[in-house]
């Protein structure tokens, strides 16, 4: 189905994604499972190089031409709800986008408005979802250090979102929390906001008050993953963690939601066997602590899992036997509550077809 020329995404034209894949700084201009097209290798290449190279041309081209070419709209939560980076065009008011799509620029005069840091995978957890084994990259600290010393030296400056990170955690990573404790405001003149996805074990008053104030000031908004609304569900998805922890933290979170500097919090739910049953309390978790966004996704098969236990998990496939009970349970009318995301499991529902349709 094509998407059609009135949509226009905006991450190849501001986002920059330096990822761990079979090496470390693999760079993308999303995430790798809705845009499986890398753009560069840093900081082996510039961020210039990168940014303006033949595959980033590609990409931009892709989207202008109304192909989204390189897109898999299955997996894609935006292009199925047109939200988020993805919008009409008739729709776009940053002045930058609009010049690109009139003048159809393809090499940028500016350089990347986003950096997503997602090339450390340290975490505190080792969820089953993402990993097998608990992970701190005590092996990469060199090529870590390395592309964060290139990043501020290259990119900062020019940056206004600087995100950590869907990989590890901002927390959990001796190499993220320590930069988050020795950054200088001055070093981003331009950064309007410091994303956190964190899993949230790690975000106490203590660790919290080891980043300087500046630097908190710039922390905006943040991702919470949790996969699960019940505590016997938690320690199976979230391998190390406590779900008891968890919510003293969200209490604190949801202070700094109320006092600042927190604008917006999202928390989210990979959907799988184990855990769809408890959607509509994961909606009533999100409504307790008076979050912005409660989001679900689809379960993805990062190498964790054999094929058959995939299979198993994976209840968003209509070959899952267990598939017509999540297509029931998502006519429950609390998804539609304003601050439901369904993701790229909108396509699932009745409102997600339409939307898809209309494109």
């Amino acid at each position: 189905m094509s998407v059609g020329v009135q949509l226009f995404c905006s991450k190849p034209f501001k986002w920059f994604e330096v990822f761990q894949e079979n090496t470390v700084g693999v760079v993308y201009f999303c995430c790798s499972a809705w845009l499986g097209t890398p753009v560069g290798q840093f900081p082996q290449q510039s961020v210039e190089e990168i940014w303006n190279g033949e595959n980033a041309l590609k990409i931009r081209r892709s989207i202008l031409d109304g192909s989204f070419r390189y897109c898999n709209r299955a997996l894609c939560p935006y292009l199925q709800t047109i939200t988020g980076p993805v919008q009409r065009v008739r729709d776009i008011q940053d002045d930058e986008l609009r010049t690109v799509i009139e003048k159809k620029m393809t090499a940028l005069p500016y350089g990347p408005r986003a950096i997503n840091c997602s090339y450390d995978r340290s975490c505190n957890l080792f969820c089953p979802s993402c990993r097998n084994r608990p992970i701190i990259e005590n092996d990469k600290e060199y090529q870590i250090l390395e592309i964060q010393d290139n990043l501020q030296k290259e990119a900062l400056k020019d940056a206004r979102l600087l995100y950590f990170s869907g990989t590890g955690d901002p927390f959990g990573s001796p190499y993220y929390r320590k930069w988050l404790q020795t950054m200088k405001r001055k070093d981003m003149p331009n950064l309007e906001m410091i994303y956190l996805h964190t899993n949230g074990q790690l975000w106490t008053p203590k660790i919290w008050d080891t980043i300087p104030v500046e630097i908190q000031n710039l922390v905006k908004g943040t991702e919470i993953s949790i996969d699960a609304a019940r505590a016997q569900t938690y320690v199976v998805n979230r391998r190390g963690g406590s779900f008891e922890k968890l919510l003293n933290n969200l209490e604190f979170i949801s202070k700094l939601r109320r006092e600042g500097p927190l604008n917006w919090v999202r928390i989210s739910m990979v959907v799988q066997e184990n855990n769809f049953i408890e959607m509509p309390e994961f909606v009533q978790l999100g409504k307790r602590f008076k979050f912005d966004n409660v989001f679900f996704s689809q379960l993805l098969n990062w190498g964790t899992f054999t094929e058959d236990e995939f299979l198993k998990r994976a209840i968003h496939l209509p070959s899952h036997p267990n598939h017509h009970k999540l297509l029931e349970l998502l006519r429950n009318e609390v998804f539609k509550e304003s601050i439901v995301h369904l993701g790229n499991l909108t396509g699932l529902t009745e409102r997600g077809q339409l939307n898809v349709s209309r494109t």
